[in-house]
Parts: C-alpha cells; sequence; structure tokens
C-alpha cells in the first residue's frame, strides 16, 4: 500500500553521477514524492531507520560493500521495504541469488525509464518482477539446479552406508590409512570400496572422485563425527 501523497524511494548507488541522475528523473514522476540516494550501505541503513522509503533500488556492486548483504536485512526485519536490484549484470545465478536473499525484482541499468518505474510499481503492488529478457535465463538456471539435486540424491541413495563413510572421509582429506584407522577397518578394504566407487562414477583418481563427491552434495567428516563413528558391520573388513 503506497502513501496518498506518494512514494519514497531510496536508491543505493555508489556511481554518484548515474544515482543523481536516475534520482531526479524519477522524482519527476506521477505518484512519487521523495527520492533519497545512499552511495555506502551504512547510509542507507540510517536513511531507512530515520525516514524509511516505500522501496528500496540497490546495486550489488558497492565499492567495498555488497548489495546482498543490505537485501538480507530487509528481509530479516519486519514491515522493510521492498527491495529491489539495480545491477549492470544479466548473469543468472546473480539474479536467483538475489530473490534468494528477499529481492523483489531484478532491473537492469540500461532498463528504460518507463520500464522501470512500471516494474516499482509492479513491486509496490506486492508482485515480484523480472525482464522478460531475464526469465529463460533465470528459468533454465533453477531447472538445471532442480536436475542437479536429484541427480545428487539419486548418486547418494545408491551407495552402501560403508561406501558412504569411505567417501566422507576421503572429502575430509584423509588418506587411505586414514580413513582404515577411522573406520576401523583394512586399507585393502578401503582400496576395495574406492576401487568401486571409481568405477561407478567413472573416475580416474581418488582426486576426481572427490571433487566429483562434492559437486554431488556429499559433505566431509566433522570433528564431532571424528569422535563418534564405530564398527560397523561390514562383511568385506
Amino acid at each position: 500500500m503506497t502513501e496518498p501523497d506518494g512514494v519514497a524511494i531510496l536508491l543505493v548507488d555508489d556511481h554518484r553521477v548515474f544515482a543523481e541522475a536516475l534520482a531526479a528523473l524519477l522524482a519527476a514522476e506521477p505518484g512519487i514524492r521523495q527520492v533519497s540516494t545512499a552511495a555506502a550501505l551504512d547510509a542507507a541503513r540510517a536513511l531507512i531507520g530515520s525516514d524509511p522509503p516505500d522501496l528500496v533500488l540497490v546495486d550489488l556492486a558497492l565499492a567495498d560493500e555488497s548489495g546482498y548483504d543490505l537485501l538480507t536485512e530487509l528481509a530479516a526485519t519486519p514491515n522493510a521495504p521492498a527491495a529491489i536490484v539495480l545491477s549492470g549484470s544479466t548473469e543468472p545465478r546473480l539474479i536467483v541469488r538475489a530473490l534468494e536473499a528477499g529481492a523483489r525484482g531484478w532491473l537492469t541499468k540500461t532498463t528504460r525509464l518507463s520500464a522501470l518505474v512500471a516494474a516499482l510499481w509492479q513491486v509496490l503492488d506486492g508482485h515480484l518482477y523480472l525482464a522478460p529478457a531475464t526469465l529463460q535465463p533465470v528459468l533454465g538456471h533453477l531447472l538445471d539446479e532442480l536436475h542437479h539435486r536429484r541427480a545428487a540424491a539419486g548418486f547418494v541413495d545408491q551407495l552402501t552406508p560403508r561406501e558412504l563413510d569411505v567417501l566422507r572421509c576421503l572429502v575430509s582429506g584423509m588418506n587411505r590409512a586414514e580413513v582404515a584407522e577411522h573406520l576401523f577397518v583394512s586399507t585393502n578394504t578401503v582400496r576395495t570400496h574406492i576401487q568401486s566407487l571409481l568405477r561407478r562414477t567413472d573416475q580416474h583418481s581418488a582426486l576426481a572422485l572427490v571433487a566429483f563427491a562434492r559437486s554431488h552434495g556429499v559433505t566431509g567428516i566433522d570433528e564431532t563425527e571424528k569422535s563418534v563413528i564405530a564398527p560397523a558391520p561390514d562383511s568385506s573388513a
């Protein structure tokens, strides 16, 4: 819901010439009563705290700071203003990350003013906004991630408990002797499991196997697990 006398916008961008020019253009638009600018996150936080805007436009690359930090903070704050990323990039991975952090939209700095203003009103009305040109790449990225996660889950589900133990030990950086000691099995047993894993994953070295495992979501053994893993029944031990 917007104020009857117009909305207030905060533009967070460290390119002062660009920010001041865009602020002047937006301030001249009907329904927009105020456009403030901030070149750094502390200045943006101060303005949000003292005179909360209805909408925040934020660049992600702010000198030595990241606009992602502001997105995360706003997403965790009750009744915080909605935020739209205003970026020079159209990288799908960055767009998805921004949406995950709480952004309500993504605009490029080459967006025409009329389209930018239309996007602002759409977000102020409670909707998400992505430019039509970014929808297909973003959806493609999300589908790739979904397929990757399903493949990762399928790979792990096919492992025996002991194979998974061995693989996690390798991911933790253990050598064969250390894996054998940790799992209370012989080095020959560890070697057998590794050879089986190499065949199953079509990898040709333990190093490649570890990289493959990490890319499929296999995590290493943490310090707490190192002290609690006990011998498990293993017919090949």
